[in-house]
């Protein structure tokens, strides 16, 4: 869904002022879908490399990388393959919009192509530098809502990038909170990610204030004019964050305990787009 739901908001908004192009729109999907798998290789394949998976005792369905490399089940070059065939699946879709919609496709696409790759691969590794949460939460916000909005109307506008930041603070905040059950490991692999900066207890004690910037985003685009009304209803979603900042302020110390609050924060990500998008739609049909 971290890849879905940016692409879905850029074409609401798209849909909104009345430009849509549903062939577009599946092949951004395509190409979305691609890249997320690209990263997600490229990330198990470097990270298994450096140790960091290997050596996570605490693994969580949502947290700690795949099994797969430390299992055995699948070989590190075959894991390395898959990524790149990925992203090249994805290059080529980019190529062709950029034919379509104009050249600011490969610039946004790249960006995140970059980000993607460049996460935990040498020589950058931004994973493993304290800029890795802003970095995914641009690439999943405002690169990819932006794109979507590019592609189905020719320009980039301040409402495009406003709508897409609570979407891309709700990103790197899954990335935060599944941080901590993988800060020992991590640590221990080089990785000086925001949690193994600040320290567990921290991490997940600040969560509130990461939720915050989100809810605050709606209400200010929203009172400034620039967002619909209707886009509020995100709100809604504000008692699911608060309780998974409740749970990872008590179990940051506790894995078993502090998944919930991994489960929730992906919820809120999920559910504020959704309410978002649907915001869009209903501005759109009722006005």
């Amino acid at each position: 869904m971290a890849v879905i739901m940016p692409s879905l908001m850029g074409g609401a908004v798209a849909y909104y002022h009345g430009r849509f192009d549903m062939p577009r729109f599946l092949m951004i999907l395509a190409g979305m879908v691609l890249a997320n798998g690209g990263t997600n290789f490229i990330n198990d394949y470097f990270d298994f490399r450096s140790g960091a998976d290997k050596s996570n005792r605490n693994r969580t369905p949502f947290s700690g990388g795949s099994p797969f490399l430390p299992q055995g089940v699948l070989r590190p070059s075959q894991v390395l393959v898959a990524g790149l065939a990925c992203f090249a699946g994805a290059l080529l879709i980019a190529l062709f919009l950029a034919f379509a919609a104009g050249y600011m496709v490969l610039v946004l696409a790249g960006a995140g192509g970059f980000i993607g790759f460049f996460y935990t691969a040498p020589p950058l590794r931004l994973g493993y530098r304290g800029v890795g949460e802003a970095l995914t939460g641009l690439a999943l916000g405002p690169l990819t809502v932006a794109g979507v909005y590019y592609v189905m109307t020719g320009t980039i506008t301040a409402e495009a990038l406003v709508v897409s930041f609570p979407i891309g603070v709700l990103v790197a905040a899954i990335l935060y909170v599944n941080e901590v059950p993988d800060h020992d490991s991590d640590k221990l692999a080089g990785k000086r990610h925001l949690v193994v900066l600040v320290g567990k207890e921290r991490a997940a004690r600040s969560l509130p204030f990461v939720f915050a910037l989100v809810y605050g985003a709606i209400i200010a685009g929203v009172l400034g004019g620039i967002m619909p009304a209707w886009t509020l209803i995100a709100i809604l979603t504000l008692p699911l964050a608060a309780d998974a900042s409740r749970i990872a302020a008590r179990n940051y110390d506790d894995v078993k305990r502090y998944i919930p609050a991994q489960a929730r924060t992906i919820a809120t990500h999920s559910l504020t787009g959704l309410l978002l998008t649907a915001g869009y739609l209903a501005a759109s049909f009722i006005g």
